[in-house]
C-alpha cells in the first residue's frame, strides 16, 4: 500500500472561536507536512474520500464537526473504507462521547482542546498501522450475498442499511429506533417514543415532547438523505411512527 500524507479534515464553517479553532487546526497540520483537504459538509467529504481512497492508497480522516456529525461520518467511513484511519475530535472530559465515537468506527479520539502535536502523533500512528493493512478479499457473488434487511448493531448505536451502509446514531435516535424495532409490528405511539427518548437522556437534559420528537425524526431523515438513502419511516397521523423496512 502506498501511504499518502493527506488528511481529509471535516470541519464545517462556524463563527467565533469554533471557526478560528478549525482554521488554525488546518494550518497547523499543514505546517507539520500534511496535505490538508478541508471539507465543509458531509457530501463533500464523501466525494473527496471516494477520489482519494483506493486499495493501494490510503489517506487519513479527521472529523471536527459536531458529535452527531462525527459519529455519522465515522460509521459510514468504516463501512465504505474498512482500512481508513479515523480520528474524531471530542469534547474534553466527555467519556460518553469517546465511547460512542469508538463504537461507531473511529480509531482514536482527540480532545477539541488538545494540541496539534497530540493530533499529529495520533495520525502518524495510524499511518504506521496502515503500512501493514491489506485490503479485504472481495465477497463471492453468490456465497456472501448481503441480506436485504435493516439492523441495529454496535449495541444499538449504528443502523445498518440493506446496502451495508453504517449510520451512527445519537442517544435520542438510538432510543427512538430501538423502541420501534422492538415492537412486534414495528410501530409505536408518540408517548412510547417520547418516554423512551427521555429515559435515555440524563435527567438534566431537556425533556422531549411531541414537537422535539418531530425535530428528531426530521434530523434522522436528513442524516440518511445526506448519505444518499431514504430511511423507511412512516408517520402515522395523530398516533405515532412505523418502521416500514425489512428487519
Amino acid at each position: 500500500m502506498r501511504l499518502d500524507p493527506v488528511v481529509m479534515l471535516f470541519a464545517p464553517k462556524a463563527e467565533g472561536p469554533a471557526g478560528r479553532q478549525r482554521a488554525n487546526r488546518a494550518a497547523e497540520l499543514r505546517a507539520h507536512g500534511f496535505d490538508v483537504l478541508r471539507c465543509n459538509d458531509m457530501p463533500e467529504l464523501y466525494r473527496v474520500a471516494q477520489a482519494r481512497f483506493s486499495p493501494d492508497r490510503l489517506a487519513m480522516v479527521v472529523l471536527d464537526g459536531t458529535h452527531d456529525e462525527n459519529c455519522a461520518a465515522a460509521a459510514s467511513f468504516r463501512a465504505l473504507h474498512s482500512g481508513a484511519g479515523i480520528v474524531s475530535m471530542v469534547e474534553p472530559d466527555s467519556e460518553t462521547a469517546v465511547i460512542q465515537a469508538l463504537q461507531v468506527g473511529a480509531d482514536n479520539c482527540c480532545p477539541q482542546t488538545g494540541s496539534t502535536r497530540l493530533l499529529v502523533a495520533m495520525l502518524l500512528r495510524l499511518f504506521h498501522r496502515a503500512g501493514n493493512f491489506q485490503a479485504p478479499l472481495a465477497p463471492q457473488p453468490d456465497g456472501d450475498a448481503r441480506p436485504e434487511t435493516w439492523s441495529l448493531q454496535e449495541q444499538g448505536w449504528v443502523l445498518v442499511t440493506p446496502q451495508g451502509l453504517r449510520i451512527g446514531l445519537t442517544t435520542g435516535e438510538r432510543a427512538f429506533l430501538s423502541t420501534l424495532l422492538a415492537m412486534p409490528d414495528l410501530r409505536a405511539t408518540h408517548t412510547q417514543l417520547i418516554d423512551a427518548i427521555n429515559a435515555s437522556h440524563a435527567l438534566d437534559d431537556p425533556q422531549a415532547n411531541q414537537g422535539r420528537l418531530g425535530v428528531l425524526v426530521s434530523r434522522l431523515r436528513r442524516k440518511f438523505t445526506d448519505n444518499g438513502i431514504d430511511i423507511p419511516l412512516k408517520s402515522v397521523h395523530n398516533w405515532g411512527y412505523m418502521f416500514t423496512g425489512p428487519v
